[in-house]
């Protein structure tokens, strides 16, 4: 038997209490909810975890966490999912390249031009945000000071997210013209046994900030106002009333005048201090 196959086989099993008693206690902590019937999900997120702490089974974890808070964050960032690509739902860059931006900059108040994705994962898509303000300085139209603002509640995706480096793999949504533009490659061409590691170029990166953050709890976190907030396909994973304290607290940090982006597969709670002016794009009034 390969090791593989007797790491799988080897598995302790996960009983629907355990998982219920496991999801209730991250959703507690940063809002998101897992389907408890997916047991199988959930034994393979954190059976890893089991692994490093030397725990015989999911019984044993439960105990584990119950003495040892900080394993909390790591129960969370094992469940939360975290999809990117560049340029994702492409219909929110090109809104913001065509129109977006000027309308925002017209009377706004002195002050950098601040872009913040709030659940940035890999912050593919803070770094396409900012690539179309860079192609926006060949018309002299950019704001003349911008910054860029990821935030997430997982610490070793924020790592990932730092050294904004990218498998091949991860960088679909890419063109070439973009690739080239904004890309740095880390092998030769004709090292064919490594794979290659692209990373964003300095120019891109010396605008971006990184910060961990639960967006159950944005009140803690340090105090700034922007200009474009992206809260895309995170949504999805909370509770209706967990939706609207989140909501209320992105919408918070928003300028007036400033714009809101969900994801297209998301409804927005109703919200007097919205207005629609696109589907999944919202100004604050």
């Amino acid at each position: 038997m390969s090791d593989l196959s007797s790491a799988l086989f080897s598995q302790p099993d996960l009983s629907p209490q355990l998982a219920q008693h496991l999801i209730s206690r991250a959703e507690r902590i940063s809002g998101v909810k897992v389907d408890a019937e997916k047991t199988e999900f959930i034994k393979l997120r954190l059976s890893r975890r089991l692994q490093i702490l030397g725990l015989k089974d999911f019984e044993a974890y439960c105990s584990h966490l119950s003495q040892d808070h900080a394993e909390t964050r790591h129960l969370v960032e094992a469940l939360t999912t975290h999809t990117t690509s560049f340029f994702r739902e492409s219909r929110h860059y090109d809104w913001l390249a065509d129109e977006g931006i000027d309308q925002i900059m017209h009377d706004r108040a002195p002050g950098p031009f601040l872009i913040w994705s709030a659940a940035c994962s890999l912050s593919a898509e803070l770094w396409s945000a900012g690539m179309i303000i860079v192609e926006r300085s060949g018309s002299g139209q950019p704001p003349a000071d911008w910054r860029l603002i990821g935030t997430d509640i997982s610490h070793r995706i924020l790592k990932r997210a730092t050294s904004a480096t990218y498998t091949e793999d991860e960088l679909s949504g890419l063109n070439e013209a973009r690739s080239e533009r904004f890309l740095l490659r880390s092998r030769k061409p004709y090292d064919h046994n490594i794979r290659p590691i692209y990373r964003i170029i300095p120019e891109l990166r010396a605008r971006a900030r990184f910060i961990p953050a639960n967006l159950q709890e944005l009140d803690r976190l340090e105090r700034f106002s922007v200009d474009v907030a992206f809260l895309r396909n995170v949504l999805i994973y909370f509770e209706q009333s967990a939706q609207r304290r989140v909501v209320e607290k992105v919408i918070d940090r928003l300028r007036p005048g400033g714009v809101l982006m969900t994801g297209h597969s998301e409804t927005l709670p109703k919200n007097d201090r919205l207005t629609q002016i696109l589907p999944t794009i919202y100004r604050k009034v």
